[in-house]
């Protein structure tokens, strides 16, 4: 076997018919994609699939138009509107329970007479330009209630700007003496309210207790109540020792017996015809059995 030196290298004569091996750049450069090139792009792969995972998980709130990322156009229309409702619904406060715009301007008494409603009027207190929804209902009520002349009393608002007060006045139907003064009386008894002298059309009564809940006073109102008013007028002095001596004196000096207060429409039915009889006293007690005197 033969062999040929170059240099320092020596090289083996290639033998008929055996394949050599290229090992030179230029096999490398005739077989571009050889393992090497595969390994570099299972490897570039590689790296771009978990670089696309990856930029997946994260994302690019640059590039994939999330409407939550800071400064989105879309969301500046929201914010305006909420601001605007925000600033709308503390205007609405303000101007309903802190400014004198939906103030009061006048105040209106309904249901009382003109001596009455300047009582009322004076006691209401509520300053011009008070906001409406803040005047105090309860307190303006209870005030006008401690007006004597008034049985019950209401107060509303009537919007923009005006304060109601509808009074339902006492009606006195009768009046006694205690302490030295007149008082007028209405039908629950109570002497409401000192007057110099017994007014016109009203029916004396002399109690020994009078007020609420005291049976005297109760049947005499009784009795009072059931009176025509023509009689009535011809009564100067009603009298109830007990609930059950019930006694009136006519303007002419007779007297009628009422006894108790039971009875008393049917006693005031019969009594015009037995004052018809000549006499004084007339004893009605008993409607069923009259004695006159």
């Amino acid at each position: 076997m033969s062999t040929a030196t170059t240099g320092r290298e020596s090289r083996t004569a290639p033998q008929p018919g055996v394949p050599t091996a290229r090992r030179g750049i230029g096999a490398r450069l005739r077989h571009p994609f050889s393992r090497g090139s595969a390994d570099l792009a299972d490897s570039t792969g590689s790296t771009e699939q978990s670089g696309g995972a990856a930029g997946r998980r994260s994302g690019d709130p640059r590039r994939s138009g999330d409407p939550r990322r800071s400064g989105d156009p879309r969301r500046w229309p929201w914010i305006l509107a909420l601001v605007l409702v925000v600033l709308l619904l503390a205007g609405a406060v303000y101007g309903v329970f802190f400014s004198p715009l939906l103030g009061v301007r006048s105040v209106s008494i309904a249901g009382a007479t003109d001596p009455i409603s300047v009582k009322v009027l004076a006691v209401v207190d509520v300053p011009d330009g008070t906001p409406l929804a803040r005047v105090d209902l309860d307190g303006v009520a209870e005030r006008v209630n401690a007006v004597p002349e008034v049985a019950e009393v209401e107060v509303a608002r009537h919007w923009p700007d005006t304060l109601v007060v509808t009074v339902n006045p006492r009606v006195p139907i009768a009046v006694t003496s205690a302490n030295g003064r007149y008082w007028l009386m209405d039908s629950t008894g109570d002497p409401y309210l000192a007057v110099d002298a017994p007014p016109a059309g009203l029916v004396p009564v002399k109690l020994a207790t009078p007020g609420v809940g005291d049976p005297a006073t109760a049947a005499a109102l009784t009795v009072v109540a059931a009176l025509s008013p023509d009689f009535r007028a011809q009564v100067t002095d009603l009298a109830a020792r007990t609930p059950y001596d019930v006694r009136l004196t006519l303007a002419d000096g007779r007297s009628v017996i009422w006894g108790e207060a039971t009875d008393s429409a049917k006693k005031m039915e019969i009594l015009p015809a037995v004052m018809a009889q000549t006499g004084t006293v007339y004893n009605i007690s008993d409607p069923t059995l009259v004695s006159v005197h």
